[in-house]
């Protein structure tokens, strides 16, 4: 055959390829995708999803597994607001009402025809006063399952208890626990905290064991947010024994007991002052963290004392966090700079739901590092929550005492190095990296909570000129590499 003729088939196969590609994807892009979602376009937005996520590759399949994810949930609202009435009378109490099935097969027949058009899986589930409409999980699962460690998953699982709240109350403190304990620094505790209160207030029920995980996250959110309106519905008892009431004023009768210096949660609050001895306050409706709800005499209640609680919980505030939510620049975070000579463009920020990551895009052919000026102690934790991507290791963080007392976690492929030590990790994954020390002379390493490597002597290295934290370090002509951080702290 002659060479044209190869050439010219060869050329043939590539344009039959790519217009197989076109004929399913019909010219989609995942930007249109996003657009048409943003736009509450969410059907269409699925459908070209769906097509797309056929030939995308791993990166851009994770974007589309998110929002196919996202757009469901937000159909599903969509869906509840149509369906408002409908879901009223097929509540559970309405079943032997002769509406109730008129209601519920108009709409089982919407929800069949939509999830055909979209290759869904959305619901409808019977609940008291109101019924809901909600997907069962199949577009989480096949996402949760592809991509273990993406940074997403925080962002639907919060999602979740959403949900949760509204069809089964009673497990709602038990999910918030284990979404707790999975991302205890989330930027969405502000959001839990306040589901927390108004679920006490509309009496939900505590789990057995959730009082410690209250106290918890109630004391650290409070700590991070002294002057939040949450805040100020936190009190504790001012005595022992003080009388809850089951309506405010002195003829309610009794319903429980109070210990001294308990934490107290406000859910209302009396219309007036009344007048009990020599005092005149509100009466205020609270519940302790076990459950126990009644009213109290304000004379007995005493703002939460933040500071002191934190201490007498050994609950310690960090000295430095930094969720790169403001920048400098496009390329430096604030209160960052670059080392001398650094490539400034490998760092960017992508802005996400819960704030903005740090993205690390570097050639390998010029030097990068950020660094912050600290007071660096030799008793000190550092708390770092990154995921390597892809190509050759990099220095995610390192704690600078002094030249010769220094700490630094780096990731490469399959495995993290905290001087000198290497660790086999899957490093794609997101975790949190936490090197702590009483005396800058030894350091342990733990991972997601769990210790991975104790009594790490301190290094010395002097590319690491000042006293401080640098991140994302790399020399000149290592290659090319991809990581991102989500946070950083230090105490």
């Amino acid at each position: 055959m002659k060479k044209s003729a190869i050439i010219g088939a060869i050329l043939l196969g590539v344009m039959l390829v790519m217009g197989v590609i076109f004929f399913i994807t019909r010219g989609d892009t995942l930007d249109k995708a996003i657009d048409q979602y943003e736009g509450g376009d969410y059907i269409d937005a699925i459908t070209m999803l769906n097509r797309l996520v056929k030939t995308a590759g791993y990166d851009e399949s994770e974007k589309i597994h998110y929002y196919r994810c996202r757009a469901i949930n937000s159909l599903a609202e969509e869906l509840e607001e149509d369906f408002e009435d409908e879901l009223v009378i097929t509540a559970l109490e309405n079943r032997d009402k002769p509406e109730y099935e008129k209601a519920h097969q108009k709409i089982t027949a919407r929800l069949a025809g939509v999830n055909a058009e979209i290759e869904g899986d959305i619901e409808f589930v019977a609940a008291s006063k109101k019924s809901r409409i909600i997907p069962r999980g199949l577009f989480y699962n096949d996402f949760v399952s592809r991509y273990r460690g993406s940074q997403y998953i925080e962002d639907l699982d919060f999602y979740e208890i959403k949900k949760i709240r509204s069809i089964e109350p009673a497990r709602l403190f038990d999910y918030m626990e284990r979404f707790y304990k999975k991302y205890p620094n989330s930027t969405y505790v502000p959001q839990i905290v306040t589901i927390i209160f108004d679920a006490m207030r509309d009496g939900a029920t505590l789990g057995a064991d959730s009082g410690e995980f209250l106290k918890n996250i109630i004391l650290g959110y409070a700590l991070r947010f002294p002057t939040s309106q949450e805040v100020s519905r936190i009190y504790t008892s001012a005595g022992d024994n003080v009388n809850m009431r089951n309506s405010p004023g002195l003829n309610g009768a009794m319903a429980g007991k109070t210990v001294k210096d308990e934490i107290l949660i406000q859910l209302e609050k009396s219309m007036d002052t009344m007048q009990v001895g020599d005092t005149r306050d509100y009466w205020y409706r609270v519940s302790t963290l076990k459950g126990q709800r009644g009213w109290i005499f304000g004379k007995f209640l005493k703002p939460v004392d933040i500071q002191g609680l934190a201490l007498a919980n050994n609950i310690e505030a960090w000295s430095m966090e930094d969720y790169f939510t403001a920048w400098t620049d496009s390329n430096t975070p604030e209160n960052w700079t670059h080392i001398e000579g650094a490539d400034k463009t490998a760092v960017i920020f992508r802005k996400q739901l819960s704030g903005n990551l740090l993205v690390f895009g570097s050639k390998g052919q010029v030097a990068t590092g950020l660094f912050t000026r600290v007071n660096t102690t030799r008793s000190f934790r550092l708390l770092v929550r990154a995921r390597f991507v892809s190509g050759y290791p990099v220095t995610l963080a390192a704690y600078i005492i002094e030249k010769d007392f220094v700490y630094s976690i780096s990731a490469g492929s399959e495995k993290i190095e905290v001087n000198g030590r290497s660790i086999p990790l899957k490093t794609s994954d997101w975790h949190n990296y936490e090197l702590s020390s009483d005396d800058g002379k030894f350091a342990s390493l733990t991972v997601d909570g769990q210790l991975i490597s104790g009594r790490i002597p301190a290094g010395s290295d002097q590319s690491f000129s000042n006293r401080g934290i640098y991140i994302l370090c790399q020399q000149a002509g290592s290659g090319q590499t991809s990581a991102e951080i989500e946070y950083i702290k230090v105490r």
